[in-house]
């Protein structure tokens, strides 16, 4: 017969006692000095070698469950965070909309479109490489006709026919070697094509409004043309009648100034 370690006996024994197989009497065990006979009489009256093997295998697996069952730490921490709410999460998906709604409803309104504010976007991109943003021409180094400090006023007194058909035409349109505007302008009527700058016309690539409105832009910003309040009123709501401030953006809403 195998000889079984006392200490396998008294585990066996402290194992069964846990399952409940066995009555604790309380001995706690045999002590380690005890004698052989008394060994010898807890190998013959206790356990065999086969209930100590299966005894130690349980053992074993109960443990390696204890340890399997323990949580990792990461899986600790995300189950004790703090879990954003479910009433957030609307909130959280409709607060870009509303801050692009905000911005929106705190920006200042646009800026009525005018036919001076018109004339000035025409003019910046059709006039000024020619004529110079300000309108000194070749007084400022450009190649065409100053507009500015009354000039075009001389050439044509009023904002009427002649004017409105020379940004329309041009120079081949009147006719290189002809006069166009006042004949009895100071200094001499001015004759198309004489400065060797063709003036080019207009007349296709822009509509009836904004040749009249650029015309307004010439004559009363470059050109400082005085004119009273009645016909600023007046040539405003003939750029409204030509078309002007339905298209872009200005609603219909005029103003000379």
């Amino acid at each position: 017969m195998t000889e079984v370690p006392e200490y396998l006996f008294e585990r066996s024994r402290q194992r069964r006692i846990d399952l409940g197989l066995l009555d604790d009497d309380g001995s706690g065990g045999a002590p380690a000095a005890s004698g052989a006979s008394e060994g010898a009489a807890l190998a013959s009256s206790g356990p065999s070698s086969a209930d100590v093997i299966a005894a130690a295998k349980a053992d074993a697996k109960l443990e390696i469950q204890t340890e399997s069952g323990i949580e990792p730490v990461w899986v600790s921490a995300a189950r004790s965070r703090t879990r954003i709410p479910m009433w957030a999460l609307p909130v959280m998906f409709f607060l870009p909309l509303w801050a692009f709604v905000y911005v929106k409803l705190t920006e200042p309104p646009p800026e009525p479109v005018t036919a001076i504010t018109e004339g000035a976007a025409t003019y910046a991109a059709r006039c000024a490489s020619c004529h110079g943003g300000a309108g000194a021409g070749s007084e400022g180094g450009g190649v065409g006709r100053p507009l500015y400090n009354g000039e075009v006023l001389l050439t044509f007194p009023k904002l009427g026919t002649d004017m409105l058909y020379w940004l329309e035409v041009g120079s081949e349109g009147i006719g290189i070697g002809n006069a166009y505007g006042a004949t009895d302008r100071p200094g001499g009527a001015h004759i198309s094509g004489e400065t060797g700058a063709n003036m080019p016309g207009f007349g296709g690539p822009l509509s009836e409004y904004k040749i009249y409105s650029v015309a307004r832009y010439i004559r009363e910003v470059l050109s400082e043309e005085q004119i009273s309040d009645e016909e600023i009123a007046a040539r405003d709501a003939e750029w409204e009648d030509l078309g002007g401030g339905k298209d872009l953006g200005g609603g219909g809403h005029s103003g000379g100034h």
